[in-house]
């Protein structure tokens, strides 16, 4: 055996045994059952095959002496009737119970996928090959873990039951294994190959089966419905999602095709070989040497024990297709994430003063920087806004502020520590931040503030009320339908709000949490001049003490901050206040005075 074999073997049984400890996990009760079930349901096909021949025996006996012995009979009988029972009841528990696993596996399954993607960094989550494993191990893997269990233990129990009829064939007629071995080696091979084929085809078209969801969730999403309808979308969409679905068609069309051929073939070769195997065995009850029992008990067990090959064959081949899933999922279960041990300093961390130095960071597979060589103080309560065009780095500096990335070179401190080895955890201790794709969750309004702090403020209205006072939304959830209580967006409920109003619950969400900086990532960017007005009056009397970081394109935003920086391509260029910067007429003054024409004009 090649040391590649040995490899393979050996991570199949390893998979193999991570399934069983997963299925046991889930509910040993049911795991012992199973395992009792499978190994008592051995006995059931031999024990038909000699009743039959009991019978027919004891039948023939009575017919050559004129009178049948009825005991004899009756015992026959119900030992007949006893395994075909036993045979079917243990067929349908066998069936419940592997039923019942998937059903306790889901739940545990889904549970370690959830807490493994929790562990991703943002960086990672961005990569596509990263939400393609997320996808495959998303892909119904209680299905693939119970099904290796449930294939795999009845294999075993097929092999027993094969070598009980192997050895009543054995002794009536062995032309049967003369013809049946050189069919069903080649079948396995066929179907083993087959099964591999297929995994690989369809592993290889995840990414279009996100592909295929996406476009389906866009015609099913409300958000999108009405930009789709304006554009006559709708079609294009469909044409889309046709032409994906089509693709998958056609691949498993060709497959069916090919399994079902193999199988025809087989079929028909192996039940040519049973009767001719009988046919002999005719011959021999002619000859003397076999009794009409004999070739009963053949005939059923030749039929019982081509059935089993037939059907060993294609477990094995169903098993592997399991195996590779269950390989998949824990590759991605046991991919290492981004995600390391925050040092203990950090839990002590209160001033929120700011540092970057020298830091560079370029995005995975962009070549060029995105942040060059920057350096940057921003004192404890200081309110800074930073500047630029479009793609001069601001939200990235955000971004390696939170954590969601980290730099390239340099390093960034946090009233006075190193962050190079915090987690996303220990950021969240220290810093609370609106993105600019904030969560619009379908929850009740008090819900969508709580979970600014869920585990502090789960269960406390009063507290969760106390903040939508101070950030200025109180009244606007009091006017709702069932106040604190009403389920937001149309998805559940049945109360729908603006833009604006939904990043004003977004801002109340962030206060919820007690950290000495504060990041708001375009915060008024739905709202109008006189919300956006309120705002700032409710943000600086919220965030005294914090140091906030602020990225607008909006001057009356900005102009409100202590201090203003003014990004270009990475760098940090300029530095003042509203005025100073004006009167320096730099890169700033040119991009407010554009901005002041552009609103002049409107």
């Amino acid at each position: 055996m090649t040391t590649r074999t040995q490899t393979r073997l050996a991570r199949t049984w390893s998979d193999i045994r991570w399934s069983y400890s997963q299925a046991a996990a889930a509910s040993p009760r049911l795991f012992r059952l199973y395992w009792l079930n499978t190994m008592v349901s051995v006995v059931f096909p031999a024990g038909i095959a000699l009743s039959i021949r009991g019978l027919v025996n004891t039948v023939s006996a009575g017919l050559d002496a004129g009178q049948l012995d009825t005991s004899i009979t009756v015992l026959w009988l119900l030992l007949g009737c006893g395994m075909t029972l036993g045979s079917a009841l243990s067929f349908a528990a066998n069936a419940y119970l592997g039923r019942r696993f998937e059903l306790e596996l889901r739940p545990l399954l889904s549970e370690q996928i959830l807490q493994q993607q929790s562990l991703a960094s943002y960086a990672q989550f961005e990569q596509q090959t990263f939400r393609d494993g997320l996808a495959r191990a998303q892909d119904a893997p209680e299905l693939a873990v119970g099904q290796l269990c449930a294939f795999s233990l009845e294999l075993v129990a097929k092999v027993l039951q094969g070598l009980s009829l192997v050895v009543i064939l054995l002794a009536i007629e062995p032309l049967l294994f003369v013809l049946l071995l050189p069919l069903g080696i080649p079948y396995l091979i066929f179907q083993w190959r087959l099964s591999r084929r297929q995994f690989d085809e369809v592993d290889k078209l995840v990414r279009s089966q996100r592909r295929m969801n996406y476009f389906r969730g866009l015609l099913s999403s409300l958000e999108q419905f009405g930009e789709i309808k304006v554009l006559g979308l709708g079609p294009e969409l469909r044409r889309r999602y046709a032409s994906i679905i089509g693709e998958f068609r056609d691949l498993k069309l060709r497959s069916h095709n090919l399994e079902y051929s193999g199988k025809a073939l087989f079929s028909v070769l192996s039940i040519c070989a049973v009767y001719v195997a009988m046919g002999f065995a005719a011959l021999h009850i002619v000859d003397g040497a076999l009794t009409i029992g004999d070739l009963a008990i053949f005939g059923s067990a030749a039929g019982q024990l081509r059935s089993l090959v037939e059907h060993s064959v294609k477990l094995i081949a169903s098993s592997r297709w399991q195996l590779l899933h269950v390989r998949r999922v824990r590759e991605f279960l046991e991919q290492p994430m981004a995600s390391v041990d925050p040092v203990p300093e950090v839990l002590e961390v209160t001033s929120g003063d700011i540092v970057f130095r020298a830091v560079s960071f370029a995005y995975p597979d962009i070549p060029t920087n995105v942040i060059s060589n920057m350096d940057l103080k921003i004192a404890a309560g200081e309110m800074v806004a930073l500047v630029g065009r479009n793609g001069a780095g601001k939200t990235t500096v955000a971004m390696l502020l939170a954590g969601f990335y980290r730099p390239d070179a340099g390093e960034i401190l946090i009233g006075g520590s190193d962050t190079h080895h915090w987690n996303q955890e220990s950021f969240g201790k220290v810093i609370s931040m609106i993105p600019q794709h904030f969560g619009r969750y379908a929850v009740s309004a008090g819900d969508n503030i709580a979970f600014g702090d869920w585990q502090r403020l789960r269960n406390d209205k009063e507290a969760v009320a106390e903040i939508a006072r101070k950030a200025g939304v109180d009244e606007l959830i009091q006017s709702m339908p069932d106040g604190y209580d009403t389920v937001l967006g149309r998805d559940f409920g049945a109360h729908q709000l603006s833009g604006g109003q939904w990043q004003q619950l977004a801002i109340a969400r962030m206060m919820a949490r007690d950290t000495p900086i504060l990041v708001l990532d375009e915060p008024t960017a739905s709202l109008d001049v006189e919300a956006e007005a309120e705002l700032f009056q409710n943000l600086k009397r919220l965030a005294s003490g914090r140091t906030t970081l602020l990225i607008s394109h909006r001057f009356s935003s900005v102009s409100m901050a202590d201090r203003i920086l003014v990004v270009d391509e990475g760098r940090i260029i300029e530095s003042g206040t509203h005025q100073q910067l004006l009167q320096d007429s730099g890169h700033y003054a040119s991009l407010f005075r554009l901005a002041n024409a552009q609103f002049t004009r409107a």
